[in-house]
């Protein structure tokens, strides 16, 4: 991690104590995101941000990470205050290939580390979520140790996961391996923008309650972006 960043997160910490809800977006950019898919994918990214800065609480709690995944996992936005993310990054197609499983686990690490950070820091936080987002299926097999460190998490309640198909190619069965408690679902077309509107509204939920209270999710919300397999 570059030095810089590092002297900011740790400043962000220090100057703003509030309780933090940590999200890491792990989403496909593999050739067959290009064009369209990718255009609304990084427009829904964008409201999603637009979405969390427009609320004091949600702003002052909210931390994002995005990675994306294709021939490599990449770390497109570490961790750090919304304040600071003036437009998140625009994602590009960067490779035929599906690296989910590596893009997991780069997600899953970012996560670990800001924990850590937290921890130092004396500041609480809610659980982590992780979004994973794919059109496909993975190139490489390393979906096969991501998963189960994916679902050990989140049976010892350190993870809430979201995984989301994108398109009819998804590999569902897959994207079931990344959670024990929460069935895939499958994005209805390229309706990105109502997704991370859902998204927000849950993330400003979950940032105006406690850490370790209990919350449900909108569920009659998904209907108007998804659907169950």
């Amino acid at each position: 991690m570059a030095k810089d960043l590092m002297i900011v997160r740790t400043e962000d910490l220090l100057y703003n104590p509030t309780n933090r809800v940590p999200i890491a977006l792990c989403l496909d950019a593999s050739g067959s995101m290009s064009g369209a898919p990718m255009q609304e994918l990084n427009e829904g990214v964008r409201l999603f941000f637009e979405a969390l800065q427009a609320d004091p609480i949600a702003k002052a709690s909210a931390e994002v990470a995005i990675v994306s995944f294709a021939d490599e996992a990449e770390t497109v936005l570490d961790f750090q205050g919304l304040e600071r993310v003036a437009q998140p990054p625009v994602m590009t197609s960067t490779g035929g290939s599906t690296s989910l499983g590596e893009g997991v686990n780069l997600a899953l690490d970012l996560l670990e580390t800001r924990k850590r950070e937290y921890q130092k820091a004396g500041v609480d936080y809610f659980q982590p979520w992780l979004v994973l987002m794919t059109d496909g299926q993975p190139t490489s097999s390393a979906h096969a140790q991501a998963g189960p460190r994916v679902c050990e998490m989140e049976g010892q309640g350190k993870l809430v996961v979201f995984p989301i198909g994108i398109g009819s190619a998804a590999d569902m069965s897959t994207l079931a391996m990344f959670s024990k408690k929460r069935d895939p679902l499958r994005l209805q077309g390229l309706n990105f923008r109502q997704f991370f509107e859902w998204l927000s509204k849950s993330v400003v939920r979950v940032s105006q309650s406690r850490p370790g209270e209990k919350l449900n999710l909108d569920l009659e919300g998904i209907k108007g972006w998804a659907t169950l397999d």
